[in-house]
């Protein structure tokens, strides 16, 4: 998971514990009943919901490779021509040692 990701998910968790507690809960405390529902009802659910689908957002977005995924191994670094030499002086090549007699 990327950092940003990370960053993203904490973000999202202050804002939930800050919407959800006393001093803004204390707004939507009211008797108005917009669709039947306490408005305060209506309040907890829906930033619920909307919590939920931006952690899905942030987390779908997010790079994670998948298991059955897996890396291509590091091609070797080309030699310089001094090690090229040197290993040339030296009588020995770029061949594996177990295939050598």
């Amino acid at each position: 998971m990327r950092q940003q990701s990370r960053e993203y998910i904490v973000i999202l968790f202050i804002v939930g514990v800050l919407a959800l507690n006393y001093p803004v809960l204390e707004l939507f405390n009211r008797p108005w009943m917009p669709f039947g529902i306490p408005a305060l009802y209506l309040y907890l659910y829906l930033t619920w919901l909307v919590l939920i689908i931006l952690l899905i957002v942030v987390v779908e977005r997010s790079q994670i490779p998948e298991p059955d995924q897996t890396a291509a191994p590091p091609e070797p670094a080309p030699r310089s021509e001094a090690e090229t030499a040197s290993a040339e002086k030296r009588g020995t090549s770029n061949a594996d040692p177990a295939e050598s007699p």
